[in-house]
């Protein structure tokens, strides 16, 4: 092989055995290394060697000569690269619209109904400096709402927000002329030197124009060379900034005055004849007085108008559709040529657009409806929706309201669906005794249309839908799902479980006796009992002992706990299930009656959680789910404006089940109170008050976490400075209370290591005392001989005597 001829080929051969693979030589060009690597893994790389050796290219073998994994890079020596003044670099548009687009927009994408108001005022105190900054604004919520029509009230909410902030516009501008104000529109242009002044206004009128006149000494300068009377070519305005001065129209030029910092003026102008093709509006109507300019300015530009214009443009599209047909068609003609993946792909992309537009649509009549019922638009214009969508308009020369079908009068599948979704948002506020004759022509051709057998199946039901929610008050048959907060959501969970958890527990206890016709299918179960003849008792208690012993009916004495059977004609008193008063007996459905004589007086069943001790039945609650629910039960109570009676309905019904309940709610609220916001600690102070209070704590509930937080409230001081002053606020009303005593607080602060931590306890707990009750209610607790006797033992004479000389 070292004699040249391998050039890197394979010595194997067709039909001979596969040669042994060798990685660290392969084959080689002759004695020239033929592209060989004599390096191996352990040993240090070779040296750099000769791109070729004297083997050269050798056979058919390849370029074994001329490639070397490990030949380093060419020497040669290259400039370093220098970054050119020219070059391309990323920037940021950080002009006005773009900042305020971007601010507008990110406020709209955290915007939630528990965000509402937050975000809402921040969004209404964004400064709109030009027209197009409203329009943009306008724009930018009206695409979220009918993008979201779910949310559509509250969008309309926002934009009542905006519509009563947003009243005054800043950049109205009132322009002086010497128009006629009396001409007719189009009428040659006149003027007249000496007499009075007109008006105009204009909402677009900015100082960043690129070319402009000037630099010029004087205002009079400026409007000369406006007139004709001086040429000035124009220059560019570059970074010059630039303020605005004054603005007239005079002899039929628009003259626009401006100042720089330095105290000179420039100027731009145009016939007045040319202000649409130069880019600038102004009011068509001439005003004589400039109140009168200013005012109809104001309305024309505030918000609510700019939205609803927005609006009824959005409405008034003739057809919607229009560049979907055109691409549908398109892709029909095209279709044979596609792919089978391709026009999957195609119709997916249609299909998407479609329900796209339809979306859009709905949600434009969804989020018109939401105005209407805010007040902001109209009946009239609703009126005009209504008989647009029906194809409807008021018969002229009639004496009275009549209505006819337009000419074109065809109403497709989104006409259908918009109009019963239009009326199933503003039903109940448009149809009033006012509007009752419009109502009546309204519904009497969507009676014709619901029973028209050319129309969809969809869109008929739809219809007769719609006919029987206005009988029924406009009520809707199933509950329309619309923006919520966390908290609705979080208290729409809870009743869903404590709905099942009612349940579960009527199961556990069993359900109703037997019912029928006679006197004896009474309550059964966890209701139980003894009412009188109404049956349904419970009979575990009577005689289980006798076995299958038989009564003087010669029924076998064996008895269960459910609550059927048939009652008794003499007995009328004894527990019962259901049936037809006391016609026979059936082993199938529960034990026979008893005599009276011999009938025990039926057990009243417990109640759940009826009194403090009466925390039995149902489902036993671990530790965590108490927790969980304990900590619900704060969050509701805070945010519900704290509601004592739903209090009590939660603690009633989610925190049952548990014989310590009670002392697992104390202890986590006694936990968090060293590591909260004041508000919350009060909040939960004052539930374990009024929980005391209604009887769903017992002493033993408070006294034990009680005496492990003053036990080791050195350990909380830590982490917490102030725990030992919230320590305070929780004791304060249970010994205003006498839940808690002075001996009972000596014994527990005693066990403290630290007498300055004994002092500060005593100390805190007379403060806060006096602050939530009163200095007659901390002299009564902690002045009494009994009292001060305790306390001197515990601080010493000295110690205490001090304390009530600052305090008490």
């Amino acid at each position: 092989r070292n004699r040249g001829g391998g050039g890197g080929g394979s010595d194997w051969d067709r039909g001979s055995q596969m040669p042994r693979e060798n990685r660290g030589r392969g084959g080689g060009g002759g004695r020239g290394d033929g592209g060989a690597n004599d390096w191996q893994r352990g040993r240090a790389p070779p040296p750099p060697r000769p791109v070729a050796g004297r083997g050269g290219r050798g056979g058919r073998g390849g370029r074994g000569g001329r490639h070397n994994q490990n030949d380093p890079f060419p020497d040669d020596d290259f400039d370093p690269l220098v970054r050119n003044a020219n070059r391309w670099v990323p920037s940021k548009d950080n002009s006005v619209m773009a900042k305020v687009e971007k601010q507008v927009k990110g406020l709209l994408n955290k915007i939630t109904k528990e965000k509402f108001d937050r975000l809402a005022g921040q969004l209404c105190d964004i400064q709109i400096k030009s027209y197009d900054m409203l329009t943009l604004m306008i724009r930018l919520v009206y695409e979220k709402a009918i993008g979201e029509p779910t949310f559509s009230d509250m969008y309309a909410n926002l934009c009542y927000q905006l519509s009563q902030r947003v009243k005054k516009s800043p950049f109205i501008q009132v322009i002086q002329s010497d128009e006629d104000p009396m001409a007719e529109p189009g009428a040659e242009y006149n003027y007249d030197e000496g007499g009075s002044a007109s008006f105009r206004w204009s909402n677009d009128v900015s100082t960043s124009d690129a070319e402009i006149l000037g630099p010029f000494e004087s205002e009079d300068q400026c409007i000369d060379v406006a007139l004709g009377n001086d040429d000035t070519d124009p220059t560019q305005r570059g970074e010059m900034e630039l303020t605005l001065h004054r603005l007239l129209i005079k002899r039929g030029n628009f003259i626009k005055i401006m100042r720089s910092g330095d105290g000179q003026f420039y100027m731009v102008c145009f016939p007045l004849s040319q202000a649409e093709e130069c880019g600038q509006q102004l009011s068509t109507k001439i005003f004589t007085s400039e109140i009168e300019c200013q005012n109809d300015a104001t309305k024309m530009n505030t918000f609510k108008r700019s939205l609803l214009n927005k609006c009824e443009d959005e409405f008034n599209k003739q057809d919607i559709y229009k560049d979907w047909k055109e691409d549908m068609k398109e892709y029909k003609k095209l279709k044979a040529t596609l792919s089978e993946s391709e026009q999957k792909e195609r119709e997916e992309e249609l299909e998407f657009r479609r329900m796209k537009i339809k979306k859009q649509m709905l949600g434009n009549i969804k989020f018109i409806g939401e105005l209407y019922k805010l007040g902001m638009l109209k009946e009239k214009i609703m009126r005009f929706c209504i008989q647009s969508l029906l194809k409807l308009e008021e018969a002229e020369g009639a004496g009275y309201l009549q209505f006819k079908n337009v000419e074109d009068d065809e109403m497709d599948e989104e006409d259908h669906e918009a109009l019963c979704n239009l009326f199933i948002t503003i039903g109940s506020t448009i149809d009033n005794p006012k509007a009752a004759p419009y109502m009546q022509a309204y519904f009497q051709k969507i009676h014709v249309l619901g029973e028209d057998k050319s129309l969809s199946s969809r869109s008929r039901f739809a219809y007769q839908d719609l006919i029987d929610m206005r009988s029924k008050g406009w009520k809707l048959r199933r509950k329309v799902e619309t923006a919520k907060t966390l908290e609705e959501i979080r208290k729409e969970a809870e009743r869903e479980e404590r709905m099942q958890q009612q349940q579960s527990q009527q199961n556990n206890y069993g359900g109703r006796g037997g019912g029928g016709r006679g006197r004896g299918g009474g309550r059964g179960g966890d209701k139980g009992g003894y009412r009188g003849g109404r049956g349904g008792g419970d009979y575990r208690n009577d005689n289980r002992e006798s076995g299958g012993r038989r009564d003087n009916r010669g029924y076998d004495n064996q008895y269960d706990n459910r609550g059927g059977g048939r009652g008794s004609r003499n007995d009328r008193n004894d527990g019962g299930g259901g049936g037809r008063g006391n016609y026979g007996y059936s082993p199938n459905r529960g034990p026979p009656p008893m005599p009276s004589s011999r009938m025990a007086p039926p057990p009243v069943a417990p109640k759940i959680l009826s009194a403090p001790g009466g925390r039995s039945g149902g489902e036993q609650f671990s530790k965590e789910k108490i927790e969980i629910r304990a900590k619900n039960m704060r969050d509701e109570f805070m945010n519900e404006g704290r509601d004592e009676k739903e209090l009590l309905l939660t603690m009633d019904e989610n925190l049952g089940g548990n014989e310590k309940a009670g002392n697992i709610i104390v202890q986590l609220y006694a936990d968090k109170s060293m590591d909260c916001k004041a508000p919350e600690r009060k909040a939960m102070n004052d539930i374990l008050v009024i929980l005391y209070k209604a009887g769903k704590l017992t002493k033993s509930d408070i006294e034990g976490p009680m005496a492990d937080m003053v036990e080791f409230i050195d350990s909380f001081v830590v982490d917490s400075p102030g725990a030992i002053g919230f320590l305070g606020e929780m004791l304060a009303p249970f010994l205003d209370m006498k839940v808690l005593d002075i001996k009972w607080l000596c014994e527990k602060t005693a066990l403290l290591m630290n007498k300055k931590d004994q002092k500060e306890v005593i100390h805190k707990a007379i403060l806060e005392m006096k602050k939530a009750c009163g200095d007659g209610s901390a002299r009564a607790v902690f002045g009494g001989p009994n009292e001060v006797k305790a306390l001197e033992q515990l601080l010493g004479a000295g110690e205490f005597q001090s304390i009530a000389a600052q305090c008490l």
